[in-house]
Order: C-alpha cells, then structure tokens, then sequence
C-alpha cells in the first residue's frame, strides 16, 4: 500500500498544532491531532499507550501532574516517509507552583492525513527530580 507523501511544511504544522494543544492543557483538542489507533510512548518513563481512548487516561492524569510549555527549534525529516524528529525545550512546573525546570527532548513524530499516527517522546526525566521532591 502506498503513501502519499505529505510536505515537511504539513507536518511541522501539524507537530506545532499538536503541540500548542499540549500547552493550553486542552485534552480533547489534543486528542483531535492523534489518529484512534495512536501508538504514543516515553521510552525513558516506561510509558506505552496504544489508542486514543487510553491516550485520554494519559492526559487527565499528565494535565493533574504537570504543565508545561514547549518551543520547537529543530526538526528532520524522516527520508521516504510522512515523519519528523523534533527538537524542543520545555518549560515544566506543577500546577500552583512557582518551581520551574528547563529541559530539552526530542519527539519521533509519524503523520498521517491531519493526524499523527505515532509519537515518540525522548527526554532525561531526571531533569525533573526537584519539581518531584517539591510535590
């Protein structure tokens, strides 16, 4: 079965999308940018999560836990296919909190239509070990 490639404009547009969602904690405007069958993970925190349903689960707990605020600055093209590697910096706090950490990561990201298919998130979570002795 063949795919259509997609520009690398369309899919950075539809990361940011995705991403300013993230910021304004909307779940279910977040939702709309990942496909039913989203394979979402963070290798580093042992999370895998298959399905937007399961995804939902995900977010009401993350959005309980943690705001955050990410600045894409780098993305690649992944060759013959509708995916990026992105770059970011993110800002993270607890809700109510005036603690903030700075840190980087980086997002496997595979599109499909409007969508994204996949998304694999990298970042070194020790970065975020005060935020958790604060809590």
């Amino acid at each position: 079965m063949s795919t259509e490639l997609q520009s690398t404009e369309h899919l950075l547009d539809v990361t940011e999308r995705l991403t300013r969602c993230w910021d304004q904690r909307d779940i279910e405007g977040t939702l709309n940018y990942y496909t039913e069958d989203v394979q979402y993970s963070e290798p580093g925190a042992g999370v895998r999560i298959d399905g937007r349903d399961r995804l939902r689960n995900y977010l009401h707990s993350y959005f309980k836990a943690w705001d955050s605020r990410w600045t894409i600055y780098e993305h690649h093209r992944l060759e013959g296919q509708n995916g990026l590697v992105v770059f970011w910096d993110m800002e993270v706090w607890r809700p109510g909190s005036t603690d903030r950490v700075m840190t980087k990561g980086m997002d496997l990201v595979m599109v499909r239509g409007d969508q994204i298919s996949r998304d694999t998130v990298y970042f070194d979570r020790m970065q975020l070990k005060s935020l958790l002795a604060a809590a």
